[in-house]
């Protein structure tokens, strides 16, 4: 289950809030997530499947998020094909990082922020350097189709059919949601994962490059081929001063409600979809 039974007890429902008990703040704090790329973004209010809420609930380990097993196998192995694919489109040589061996989170040295980008520049001596203004890598997949999903355990899983591929529910309408009349868009909440990361290196200019996928890819995506598949390219540069007033936020956020142990306010989303978790527990 998402929430585990062993946390009931390390907090109480306060008004509009959840605060965590005291206890539980003292000993577990140590091990309370940092604002990644994905959190900056909803924090903010940017993610349709994450609120404020939803994320202090993840940062302080009281719910695990299950991404659907076939979207993670999916983008766990295409992404980094994309890369291979971009880099010599591109002719640089990125960094990876192997998220085991850096426990997850490529930026240590902040108490607040962290994560991975999904590539460094390197230059001739294989070390990261911005100093030519190479940009940072973040790589997207998205189908090209809308896909069916059913919610099971409050979590949405893919439908498939007998051959094991995604059930199409409209044709190239994810795909569309990536293009305006002057071509590829890049979304605010995934523009707001990238800068995070440039921020944190000090560094301006980025690029990312989106891989749509066919339903086969998701059935076998061992097989994906990059040559053979639509990949965008769009390059991103942040505003070094719009960004600090993100993370200024950001910040004070961090400290009054991941630092305290009090949730920000819940919305009557929130409200329903904590008790809609409980349930399932049967509390």
């Amino acid at each position: 289950m998402p929430i585990n039974l062993n946390s009931l007890n390390n907090f109480q429902v306060v008004n509009n809030h959840v605060q965590l008990t005291a206890n539980y703040l003292k000993t577990q704090k140590w091990c309370f997530k940092k604002i990644t790329g994905t959190r900056f973004a909803a924090i903010f209010g940017l993610n349709k499947y994450n609120s404020p809420f939803k994320t202090w609930m993840t940062m302080v380990n009281l719910y695990k998020d299950v991404m659907d097993p076939t979207l993670a196998k999916a983008g766990n192995v295409i992404e980094p094909k994309i890369r291979t694919y971009i880099s010599k489109l591109l002719n640089i040589d990125f960094k990876i990082y192997d998220p085991k061996e850096i426990g997850w989170d490529a930026f240590k040295e902040n108490k607040i922020f962290g994560g991975i980008p999904d590539g460094e520049p390197l230059n001739k001596l294989k070390i990261v350097d911005y100093s030519t203004d190479m940009p940072m890598l973040e790589i997207k997949t998205s189908s090209i189709d809308s896909f069916v999903y059913k919610r099971v355990n409050n979590q949405l899983k893919m439908t498939k059919d007998v051959n094991g591929l995604p059930v199409i529910k409209e044709k190239n309408a994810k795909k569309n949601t990536w293009f305006n009349e002057n071509g590829i868009e890049i979304s605010k909440e995934y523009q707001m994962q990238l800068a995070l990361y440039l921020y944190l290196r000090n560094t301006t200019k980025g690029i990312f490059a989106i891989g749509f996928l066919e339903g086969k890819d998701y059935a076998a995506p061992e097989e994906f081929e990059a040559s053979n598949h639509d990949i965008q390219v769009a390059n991103f540069e942040i505003d070094r001063n719009l960004l600090d007033k993100y993370i200024q936020f950001a910040t004070k956020w961090y400290h009054q409600h991941i630092d305290t142990g009090i949730s920000p306010e819940m919305t009557e989303d929130d409200h329903a979809w904590l008790k809609s978790e409980l349930e399932i527990l049967g509390k």
